[in-house]
């Protein structure tokens, strides 16, 4: 048995070699392996490297050696499960490798969530490039995603890359929905409300969450013209174009879902402000975020939390996750009577500001 000082030694270890796992990560999701395995094997069954290797358009015969390495990694972080095989040829154990209930969110052909975009932007050159200047960021000040890109705004980056600014909507779409059901089997805040306007909705899944637990509800879905013009159509929804920091469309209440963490308190406030006048006397905002602990914590949920944050920092200027706390605050600057923490379930938590007590 390892000593104390030894797991710490392994463990600090871990930490350095991490990134192993995100590279060998990236590629299977470009060769699109988790799609092969699910094809061919199900979300029960085994696919050895041999029969993977055979639906890659390639004629390496290292291929399969080399994906037995790269799943074997995965294995030893449950990403990917594992069994030994008999080779009948030559009696020989080899391994054959299946999906588990984490790889399943890996898997691109299929309904419901996926969190393939959410990697590929994360793990975009373009993005990684940032992590090299956060040292100089601390250092000399600035924001690390500037330094990276002859400074250069992320906003008006996306702009001009198409590419990257798909991946981060899609990322978005495609990685809310098993967090929002649960979250709104718990929240009632939305019985009662006819109209419900989500702004910085991308092109509506949130929304769409909020409309198919609440079919009495008229969904507005607000974002910026070159966002929403892509929106599909969804049952219950309006998408409107439109720029938040000017004003926002009227409705009873206002949802706020991964929009204020990308701004400085200066521009939260701002935003709030827009809210505040477009609601009516009886109407409240609801922000529903990734909400930090006062004390940080090392469960998975305060795990995402902080690392999601650290991704703010490296792109925004002042943007953060903030506290219930915190956010109360900035409603009552941006002239909220009252606010209140509602609940918290899975990723997410529930602050309601509201106009009048």
């Amino acid at each position: 048995m390892a000593s104390r000082d030894q797991e710490a030694f392994l463990a600090a270890l871990q930490i350095v070699n991490s990134s192993t796992v995100h590279g060998v990560l990236s590629a299977l999701l470009e060769l699109n392996v988790f799609d092969i395995i699910a094809q061919n094997a199900g979300y029960n069954g085994y696919h050895h490297p041999d029969e993977i290797a055979s639906n890659l358009p390639t004629k390496n015969p290292e291929a399969s050696g080399m994906l037995d390495h790269m799943l074997r990694l995965l294995a030893t972080h449950s990403i990917i499960k594992c069994k030994l095989v008999t080779d009948s040829g030559n009696a020989l154990l080899t391994r054959s490798y299946g999906l588990t209930s984490i790889s399943q969110y890996f898997v691109q052909g299929q309904d419901g969530p996926c969190l393939v975009p959410y990697h590929q932007f994360v793990h975009h050159k373009e993005m990684q490039n940032c992590w090299y200047k956060l040292k100089d960021a601390v250092l000399d000040g600035g924001i690390p995603f500037h330094l990276a890109h002859d400074g250069a705004d992320v906003y008006d980056y996306l702009k001009k890359d198409e590419h990257l600014a798909n991946l981060l909507t899609q990322a978005m779409d495609k990685s809310i929905s098993n967090s929002m059901d649960i979250l709104l089997k718990m929240y009632k805040g939305f019985e009662g409300v006819t109209k419900v306007v989500d702004v910085g909705g991308a092109h509506g899944a949130n929304l769409s969450c909020i409309v198919s637990f609440n079919p009495h509800v008229k969904g507005i879905n607000f974002d910026l013209p070159h966002v929403v013009k892509n929106a599909p159509k969804l049952p219950g929804i309006d998408h409107l174009g439109g720029d938040m920091f000017v004003s926002v469309p009227k409705g009873e209440v206002i949802v706020l879902q991964r929009v204020l963490p990308d701004w400085n308190d200066e521009k939260t406030v701002k935003i709030l402000k827009n809210c505040y006048q477009a609601l009516p006397d009886s109407g409240k905002v609801v922000i529903i975020e990734m909400i930090h602990s006062e004390l940080p914590g090392n469960d998975v949920i305060a795990k995402n939390t902080s690392q999601v944050d650290m991704l703010e920092m490296l792109l925004t200027h002042g943007g953060k996750q903030r506290t219930a706390i915190e956010f109360q605050m900035l409603g009552k600057e941006a002239g909220f009577a009252s606010s209140k923490y509602i609940c918290g379930a899975d990723l997410y938590g529930v602050v309601e500001l509201y106009k009048k007590t």
